[in-house]
């Protein structure tokens, strides 16, 4: 809070400055840079309060700035899918993706939501594209499994858990995945996560860590 008070401040003196009419050549530019800057910081305290559709009003703001133009709209990429916006986070981080096609955090991020959108088997369809292209991410395999199982489809789930135990046996994943699977198949492989019984699992997808990293 204090940090978007002092920008708030700072932002006022810009505003008020040079009230004379008389400009110094290039100076329309300096204070307009520094506005935008000034912006930015706004928007940064605002999503660092979680408070995204303020942020995302002041990173628009900021994209006057060419300099901060592209990270404002990552930023307001993110501020969207963090507050469960989906169809508008679609929009900013296919356009992000278009500009870095090779960027397989964006086409995670872009799965992910595509997902949480509600378009399922194109999600699963991406997923599968990524996993062929990323054999050996563990991250995106966690990922299309925890897909498989809220869209129910147990026996799909159930195929690529093998694959897990198979190529990431040290997985944390592995006991609370068996654990869904077996609610949603009527005979479980028992053998799924029967060697993790004994360790505790952290679960589920959590929005802050499939998007934006």
């Amino acid at each position: 809070m204090k940090k978007l008070f002092l920008a708030m401040s700072t932002l006022l003196f810009f505003s008020c400055s040079s009230t004379t009419g008389f400009f110094i050549p290039g100076e329309v530019d300096i204070i307009n840079k520094n506005i935008s800057i000034e912006y930015f910081n706004i928007a940064e305290g605002y999503f660092d309060l979680e408070k995204y559709a303020k942020a995302i009003d002041y990173y628009k703001l900021a994209m006057k700035n060419e300099e901060l133009y592209y990270t404002s709209f990552y930023k307001i990429a993110k501020s969207y899918a963090l507050s469960k916006e989906w169809d508008e986070a679609l929009v900013y981080y296919k356009e992000l993706l278009e500009r870095d096609p090779d960027n397989t955090s964006l086409k995670l991020s872009v799965s992910y939501i595509t997902a949480m959108s509600g378009n399922t088997d194109e999600a699963i369809a991406q997923y599968k594209e990524l996993i062929a292209a990323n054999p050996n991410d563990q991250t995106i395999l966690e990922n299309y499994i925890s897909l498989l199982i809220f869209s129910e489809r147990g026996e799909d789930a159930e195929k690529s858990l093998l694959e897990l135990k198979k190529k990431f046996p040290d997985s944390k994943e592995i006991k609370e995945f068996a654990a869904k699977i077996a609610e949603l198949v009527e005979n479980p492989d028992t053998k799924l996560g029967e060697e993790e019984e004994e360790e505790d699992s952290e679960n589920d997808m959590e929005t802050e860590e499939k998007v934006g990293r």
